[in-house]
């Protein structure tokens, strides 16, 4: 069964027997875009996995035990969630409420849930030694992209999961990235490295007009179309960080953002000022 998870609401079928008043409750109740979009990828995440809906107890427990040594708890329990409402969405039972998926995710709480910290934040110095460092190839391009227009416009990972091509708008000064929360600036940099040639450089080489800005590379070296999942940043910034001598387990995706909060403020500069083209900017 295909699930149906536009906005979570009433199944299609059901939804045109409902009274009006019903039906503009109902949809009134619809989820905010980003909040969808978490769902879906939550549950593309599970379906890859060999997940299923309508689902087991026994299933969704042994997802969640597989994922329990590489994610967060609050990950997990987002993710039950997800596909909790996958299922209530299609008048399904919903196996998440029950006392073995319960009693798995409370274990792994108990096991895990003290034993996560704050990330490191990438700063400046971290960013410039990354990336200098990179070559020409294809993954390479993207990966520094993908770190700099992280860093300079303090993305978070669902904003660079998200960017597509036409979010971008070229200005004199540098590129204005249009996201579902506003708009930030990417300045032009001098000196060793600059985040829209950065940008510039994968777009072209990759030929990307349309679509995600940031893709998968397939064993092949060739952009895969699909855009990257968070956990895929995570992956790039843990092994760019390892491959300068930092211990990746300190780093992650929020990394690039975090990085740009303490760089703006060690140089006395507001964020504002930093992620806006009449700022100053951080490199």
């Amino acid at each position: 069964m295909e699930p149906y998870m536009g906005a979570f609401p009433i199944p299609p079928s059901d939804v045109h027997e409902l009274p009006p008043q019903v039906k503009a409750y109902q949809q009134g109740s619809a989820l905010a875009d980003n909040t969808r979009a978490a769902y879906w990828g939550d549950l593309r995440r599970f379906m890859d996995w060999g997940g299923e809906v309508p689902s087991s107890a026994k299933m969704i427990a042994s997802y969640l035990v597989a994922h329990a040594d590489s994610h967060k708890f609050a990950t997990l329990a987002r993710w039950k969630v997800s596909i909790g409402k996958a299922h209530t969405a299609q008048g399904l039972s919903d196996p998440t409420k029950t006392e073995l998926v319960h009693a798995v995710l409370k274990g792994i709480k108990q096991k895990h849930g003290q034993d996560q910290r704050q990330v490191a934040p990438l700063t400046k110095d971290k960013i410039i030694a990354m990336c200098i460092q990179m070559g020409d190839r294809l993954k390479d391009k993207r990966d520094k992209a993908l770190i700099m227009v992280g860093f300079a416009a303090g993305l978070r990972r669902s904003d660079l999961i998200a960017l597509e091509a036409r979010d971008l708008q070229k200005r004199e000064n540098g590129i204005e990235i249009h996201l579902s929360k506003g708009r930030v600036g990417l300045p032009h940099a001098f000196g060793e490295v600059c985040p829209v040639r950065a940008l510039d450089d994968w777009l072209q080489t990759a030929e990307i007009e349309e679509g995600p800005v940031f893709q998968g590379i397939n064993r092949h070296g060739k952009r895969s179309g699909k855009p990257l999942t968070g956990h895929g940043v995570a992956l790039i910034v843990k092994e760019r960080v390892q491959a300068i001598g930092l211990d990746p387990a300190n780093f992650s995706g929020f990394s690039l953002r975090s990085g740009l909060i303490a760089s703006a403020s060690a140089a006395g500069i507001s964020l504002q000022s930093a992620t806006t083209l009449s700022g100053t900017g951080v490199l």
